[in-house]
């Protein structure tokens, strides 16, 4: 998992929603957590990234650069808690385009994309918070709260992996959740080569 603290996964604060929960007076009074929450692998009840509203983004560099292969993403069991709705729903993960090979592959990917690619090319153009940065879309998908397993692995579009591109900033932006008025993130992963 290359979006592990542990492993060399730190959030951007650039590129990152910022809510005065993140203010560093509510995580000292214990009041919230930052978004180095989501980069641990710690799923206790309220070991999360809590944003006081249904959207919002985080931006996690890597160590290295990867060529990712699926996005992991992990929330508290729905046996285990009653808040549910707070979970993530609506997902869309973004790769910071970035280096002259990648910028090749990715105006290619642009002016010929077909299917799912075309789809999100044409209702997104990037992220939320993207700071003029060129961001394509790796994978739009939806967590299933419901489900057996809590954790749930995604792969990114075949279109993508088949250009080899590689990243060093990965946006997960939080379109939606299952209803709740704040969400919370517990633990995002990127995985690859």
């Amino acid at each position: 998992d290359y979006a592990l603290r542990r492993n060399g996964g730190i959030v951007l604060s650039s590129l990152t929603s910022f809510h005065a929960y993140d203010s560093w007076v509510n995580r000292l009074l214990g009041k919230t957590r930052s978004a180095h929450a989501a980069l641990e692998d710690d799923l206790q009840e309220g070991a999360c990234w809590c944003l006081p509203e249904r959207r919002g983004q985080i931006a996690v560099a890597f160590r290295d650069v990867v060529r990712i292969t699926h996005v992991m993403l992990d929330h508290i069991q729905a046996g285990l808690t009653n808040a549910t709705e707070i979970a993530p729903r609506k997902l869309l993960l973004w790769g910071l385009v970035d280096g002259e090979d990648n910028l090749v592959k990715y105006h290619f990917l642009r002016n010929s994309a077909t299917g799912t690619l075309r789809e999100l090319l044409t209702a997104h153009t990037a992220p939320a918070l993207s700071r003029g940065m060129s961001f394509i879309p790796l994978l739009s998908f939806d967590y299933n709260i419901h489900a057996i397993n809590h954790t749930q692995l995604f792969p990114i579009l075949d279109s993508v992996t088949a250009t080899n591109m590689d990243f060093g900033v990965v946006v997960l932006e939080i379109l939606d959740n299952w209803g709740g008025e704040l969400t919370c993130l517990y633990q995002v992963g990127i995985y690859g080569e």
